[in-house]
């Protein structure tokens, strides 16, 4: 008997790693057709299209801070959009296989400030 509770503690043991090592989960983004460093770069000199990627950074920090309460990037600590276009400029020639979407990341990750969450106002 006492084999037996060695072999289960054993192989318990042997996946324990692969049960706590899990993925994060996927998250849907909704963003643009073409969201590769490629389309950023080309975009350089469409006005327009630029408000709209800045824009959508912009949208994804507030629903960053929706989500977040912990640790929002707060007022006045967003880039202002020449900042963030620089920002993703560098984020694409750093790593031109990758979307310019995932510049939104490393942005929050540097811009957030951690505080104590608020409870909701009774009113």
């Amino acid at each position: 008997m006492k084999w037996i509770g060695f072999w289960v503690s054993a192989v318990c043991l042997l996946n324990f790693p692969a049960a706590v090592a899990q993925d994060a989960p996927d998250i849907a983004v909704f963003s643009f057709e073409d969201i590769s460093c490629d389309a950023w770069i080309r975009s350089q000199g469409d006005v327009t299209l630029r408000a709209y990627y800045g824009a959508w950074f912009r949208g994804f920090v507030s629903g960053y801070n929706f989500g977040n309460s912990a640790n929002q990037v707060v007022r006045g600590a967003m880039p202002d959009p020449a900042a963030v276009v620089a920002y993703v400029d560098k984020f694409c020639l750093a790593s031109p296989r990758l979307s310019f979407i995932a510049a939104a990341v490393p942005l929050v990750q540097e811009t957030r400030q951690y505080r104590v969450p608020v409870a909701p106002s009774k009113r």
